[in-house]
This record gives C-alpha cells, structure tokens and sequence, in this order.
C-alpha cells in the first residue's frame, strides 16, 4: 500500500501530539512500588543479622551478607527468561500478579529468618517467584508505542522513579524498625506476646510492613491493571465481537467505540491465535539486543557491588576500614539516595535524554562513575579533618563526603538504570517479543547482580586479611576492583552502534499484529 506525504505527516504530527496513558502508567507504577521496598529493606540490616546468626568472625560477615543479596539474583536468573517468555503468550498481566505475590511470601518468611540457611532460601524464592521487572517494562513499551521518542523516554523514567520511592521507603524502614524493642521500648518494650515475638525476631516487623505494601499491590494490580499484549488482546475481541454486533445500543444504533472496535478488526482475517506461531528465542535476541544485554549485565555488576559494598564499608569497624556506621545511619543514607533519584526522574532525566540522546548520556555517566568508585574509600578520611567546633574523629565531615559521593553516585546509577532500559526495547524488533527480550535483559543483570554480592563479600573479607600489604592499600582493594569493573563497562557502551537504539522500531499494535498474521500465514505455507 502506498501512503501519501501528507498522510504521513498527518500520522507523525498525531504520533508527537498524542498523549500518555498515564492511568495505566500509574497502574503500571503502583505494581512496581512493592518491589524496590522488599528488596531494599534488608540491606540496613542484613550485616546485623549475619551477626545475630553467630556462625563466623567479624571479617567474614560481608560475605555471608554477600551470599542472602546474591541469592535473590541467582535465582531471578534460573527464572527471568522464563517468566519473560510466559508474559509473551499468556499475557504480562497474570505474570505480574503472580510475581506480587510471590514477593509478598517470601519477605514474610525471611523476616522470620532464625538461620543463614532459613534467609537464604527465603530470599532465593522471592527471586524464583519474581519476574516482574522486565515485564513491566514491556509493558510500558507496548502502551506508549504510539507517541513520541521523549515521550517514551518520559514514560521509562517512571520505573525508576519508583524504585527512587521505594529505595527511600525501604531502607528507612529496614534501619528505623528492625529491633523495635530496643528502639521503640515504649511501643514494643511492655512485655507480652509482642515484645517476646519481636524480641525472638528482630527483624520482622520491616518485612511484614514490607509484605503489607506487596498484598496492596497485589489488590490494586487485580482490579485495575489492563492486559497489554497485543496477541492476548486480539484474541479477546475476538471473543468478544460476535456479542458486539448482536448487542446494539438502546436507540438501535452502535456505539462510537463499538463502530471503531469492529472497523479496526474486521479488514485483517487472522489465523486462530492458538495457532500463530511465538517468535523464537533466536529470533527475538538480535545482535542489538544482544550488545547492550552485555553492557547492562557489567553495569549491573558494578551497581549491585557498590550497593552491596557500601553498607559493609559502613557498618565496619573503623579499624577495618569502615565507618563504623550504625543501621539507622546507613538507612538515612540510603533513604537520602532515593530522594537524590526521585528529583532527578522528576526534574531532570527527561529533559537530559531529549538534550543529549539516550546512548550519548549512557556513556557520559558511566564515565563520571570510575573516578567516583575510586574515591568513595578516602571517605573514611574525612574522620580526621576538625569540624566546625574544632574537634576531630567526628562525623561531621564524613557526613558531607557520603552525602555528595552518594549525590553523583545516584544520579549516575539512575540515569544508566533508565538508559539501559529504553536501550533494550529499542533494540527488540517487534511487540510480542518484548517479554523474552526483557526477560533476556533481566537474566543477564540477575546473572551479575548474583556474581556482584558474592564477590564484593569474598574480596572485603579476603583482602582484611591480606597483612602483607600496607593497611591504606588492603582496605581500599574493594574500591579499586570495582574502578576497574567501571572501565570496562564505559567501554561496553563504546562498541554500541547508535543506529540500532536511538530510534524505536515499533509503530502502532495493529502492526505487530499484522506481522503476527503475516508469520503465521508463512508458517502455515511452509
């Protein structure tokens, strides 16, 4: 068919002018919410507990902390692909809910955690049971298919930004109510069934707090979430579309909607959706997806080490070269990130990505990150510059280091989170191979971000006991690997080809439905 200038003029001018579907993204938004919570609301306690647990010397307690966080993302990896490749044909909405669920019970469980081996396997389950990230953001790919590149850029920044809400939710909690007999002894200290349950598990009530906010997602999810895979909503017209025209309205008459609905589905006969083939794996991992899967899976390394190094260096005795921080401490730290990651979604990420272009601000934040990692260790420097009233081994000026460090950190962090995620969904070809793509995406950083804890934890405590090398070398050793990590993914981001992510491929869901019919019918002929 041949399509005048004018009409497509007329169809780019309606493309730019159209706007979001911001119900469905605050939808979208509100199943999102639960999930930044329960996987950050163990990380200001989780040094804590290993301790609690009492099964090994204070230098080995990174790793074990290293090996509960790397779980979570070992499992996700087993799974990812697979939920991914389910949302493709049974739909994104029911692997959404399944997954809300999922996240729920298992938080619960591990607030009950009495052992290293009860929190591992808890905290393995939420990541079996979990594969809504890279659905969700199908998701929002599909619903903003028609309207513009900053338009779409706007809408992905929504994800992260709440996660930014999240990560101040949840480590705020994690830090502020875990041990609540102690912090909250007129509340949970006058004796009774609960101050013996809390006494007994110190850490429940932010998990259960945590688990409360999942079962609200998950009602809200189940009454207001839309399916937005275009085969599964096919097939519901489908359905639908002999009761349509057997049910005029009152005056005998259709209605405008119902008129639109059948003039749209009637030209295209189609195949029985049963009978469409699904996009192969091969098919839907293109060598575009491929390459920026790469450069998300090493930035996801080097986030979830950072995330996982900084509440060790933190938490550790300032003779080991920590800070010597407490849980609160580092969850009002963590919780200043979130902020820092709310203002710039808000603010700032929209406005930066239409300036510069996603691929160009992609490498220009992954740059800023190597000489930040490499100066985060002197922090702990900072104990010995007097403060305002003079005196030194104050906190003070160690305050003023984490809070910029964190700032920059932050901004780097959520601006590549975002990046990689408009990045990938450029780089699939078509609608319905959304889910696997994301699910692919997700299995590569789930594969990193289960390598990263581990290997932050093995090298802290490794390199404690190094008493070969000077002091000010062996503490700042984990810092160094992960300056070296950031090399190497600024030069991933080097080798992209801009031509296969600047530029989405998609058109409209009716088109991805015609290439659906039109594999199909080859399918069928051959």
């Amino acid at each position: 068919m041949i399509t005048s200038p004018s009409a497509t003029a007329a169809t780019a001018t309606a493309t730019q002018e159209r706007p979001l579907p911001y119900r469905q993204l605050l939808i979208l938004c509100g199943c999102r919410f639960s999930e930044p919570i329960s996987f950050t609301v163990i990380l200001p306690f989780i040094i804590f507990m290993i301790r609690d647990f009492d099964i090994t010397e204070e230098k080995n307690v990174g790793y074990y902390a290293g090996m509960i966080t790397s779980a979570f993302a070992m499992a996700q990896l087993m799974t990812g692909i697979s939920w991914g490749m389910l949302s493709d044909r049974i739909g994104r909405r029911p692997v959404i809910l399944m997954g809300t669920a999922g996240a729920m019970t298992s938080i619960l469980l591990f607030g009950l955690s009495k052992s290293f081996a009860w929190a591992l396997i808890s905290r393995s389950l939420c990541g079996l049971l979990n594969g809504n990230v890279g659905v969700l953001k199908s998701m929002v790919s599909e619903i903003t298919i028609n309207n513009s590149e900053e338009q779409r850029a706007r809408a992905f920044t929504y994800l992260p930004l709440i996660y930014g809400l999240g990560s101040i939710i949840g480590p705020a909690m994690g830090g502020l109510l875990s041990n609540p007999v102690r912090n909250f002894p007129s509340i949970f200290g006058r004796g009774g069934f609960i101050t013996d349950f809390f006494t007994e598990y110190p850490y429940f009530l932010p998990c259960f707090i945590s688990a409360l906010i999942c079962a609200i997602s998950l009602t809200f999810g189940y009454f207001y979430l839309d399916e937005t895979l275009s085969t599964v909503l096919k097939k519901e017209e489908e359905e639908e579309e002999p009761l349509i025209q057997n049910s005029p309205s009152d005056d005998g008459y259709r209605t405008f909607e119902e008129s639109q609905r059948l003039s749209a589905s009637s030209p295209t006969p189609t195949l029985p959706d049963e009978s469409r083939p699904p996009p192969t794996f091969r098919e839907a991992i293109t060598p575009a997806v491929l390459a920026i899967s790469i450069s998300y899976a090493l930035f996801s390394f080097q986030a979830i080490y950072y995330d996982e190094l900084f509440p060790i260096w933190s938490a550790s005795p300032r003779n080991n070269g920590g800070l010597g921080y407490r849980a609160d401490e580092i969850g009002i730290a963590l919780a200043y990130c979130g902020i820092v990651t709310l203002i710039l979604q808000l603010f700032f990420l929209p406005k930066l990505t239409a300036r510069f272009g996603v691929l160009r601000l992609y490498r220009f934040v992954l740059a800023g990150c190597i000489p930040l990692y490499f100066m985060q260790g002197y922090v702990r420097w900072f104990y010995e510059i007097p403060d305002l009233h003079g005196a030194r081994q104050t906190k003070f000026w160690v305050w003023v280091g984490i809070l910029i460090t964190a700032t920059f950190r932050t901004c780097y962090h959520s601006i590549s989170y975002t990046a990689c995620t408009i990045l990938v969904n450029n780089g699939a070809k078509r609608l319905n191979t959304l889910g696997t793509v994301n699910g692919f995406a997700q299995c590569c950083g789930s594969a990193m971000r289960a390598l990263g804890p581990a290997t932050c934890g093995m090298i802290w405590s490794a390199s404690l006991g190094w008493t070969w090398l000077p002091y000010d070398i062996r503490v700042h050793i984990s810092w160094t690997v992960l300056t070296l990590v950031g090399i190497l993914t600024y030069y991933s981001s080097t080798r992209l080809n801009p031509a296969d992510y600047e530029k989405s491929k998609f058109v409209s869901r009716e088109d991805d439905i015609a290439q659906d019919d039109e594999a199909c019918v080859t399918h069928r002929c051959a």
